[in-house]
């Protein structure tokens, strides 16, 4: 017969196996909830009908996002995030609102956008015109505007200006 600590030890062993074990299941089993509603929901989320598009651009309208995949990551995980919007994810944004029913109006937040090229300006303006054609109102607001932005801006029916805000123009 095994001497008392010998039988302390090994029930002191045997519990700390038994909890990891049910740890490790309930985390296994979290895990494969998690996955299963993953694939059960269709992530899609449901629009309420009298809805707004809001299109908040932050940074440059770039027609490709600069360095590489590893790079940006690299950055996120650093804290630094490279703010730029690239234009045919907003062209695929205004295109979809422009069909969808639920979608009312199409909201400019202007603020943060730093600009493009005119080129790639004026296809976000076609692309503003059409949501205008399918009957969709399209609002623009900035607590100041400068060239580019107004550029956008003036594609609106309504443009909205911060009452401290100011317009600077230059060119055109």
């Amino acid at each position: 017969s095994p001497g008392i600590i010998r039988r302390s030890l090994g029930f002191v062993l045997r519990v700390i196996d038994t909890t990891r074990r049910v740890v490790v299941n309930m985390v296994f089993l979290l895990i494969l909830a998690l996955v299963v509603m993953a694939f059960v929901s269709d992530g899609v989320p449901h629009l309420q009908a009298r809805s707004a598009l809001v299109l908040e651009l932050h940074g440059p309208l770039v027609e490709q996002a600069s360095g590489t995949v590893g790079d940006r990551l690299r950055d996120e995980l650093q804290g630094q995030f490279n703010h730029e919007v690239q234009l045919r994810d907003v062209l695929k944004a205004l295109d979809a609102a422009a069909i969808d029913p639920k979608i009312e109006r199409v909201v400019l937040m202007l603020d943060e956008f730093s600009g493009a090229g005119m080129p790639s300006l004026r296809e976000v303006a076609a692309a503003l015109n059409r949501v205008k054609a399918a009957g969709k109102r399209v609002v623009a607001w900035g607590s100041s505007y400068d060239q580019r932005q107004y550029f956008l801006a003036a594609h609106a029916h309504e443009v909205y200006l911060h009452p401290m805000g100011m317009v600077y123009l230059r060119g055109f």
